[in-house]
Order: structure tokens, then sequence, then C-alpha cells
């Protein structure tokens, strides 16, 4: 079984990287048609993902791991 996800569809970054982080940390293969980001975009990214971590706004790989195993 193959899983082909449409990044470009997931407009909130932080949702889309959530996404692919969650789908490796569980080991679950993945495919993406994602078009490569500007450097723009890159830098935006990188400033709201350290304000998120600024806000304590994360999930640790244990506490996912936790979480996963309940569903």
């Amino acid at each position: 079984m193959e899983l082909i996800i449409d990044i470009d569809k997931i407009k909130d970054s932080s949702k889309r990287e959530w996404l692919i982080r969650t789908l490796k940390l569980m080991g679950i293969a993945f495919k993406t048609s994602e078009k490569p980001q500007t450097l723009d975009e890159y830098n935006q990214d990188l400033e709201d993902g350290n304000a998120e971590i600024e806000k304590g706004d994360y999930i640790t790989a244990a506490d996912l791991k936790r979480e996963a195993s309940k569903w």
C-alpha cells in the first residue's frame, strides 16, 4: 500500500510539517508531491517554528509516542 499526500493542499505550514514528522516517526512510508519552497517561504517557516517553540507550542517525540499508543 502506498500513501500519496498532496502537501500543497495543506496551507498551514505547521500542519504540513507536523504531518510529515508524525508519518516519519511512526515509520509510515509516504510520497509527497511538494513544490520547492522559495527562500522567503523557508525563512518564514523557520521564524514561525521558533515562535511556536518559544511559546511552548510543541510536543516531544516521547509524548507523541504515548499519545499514538492510545489510538
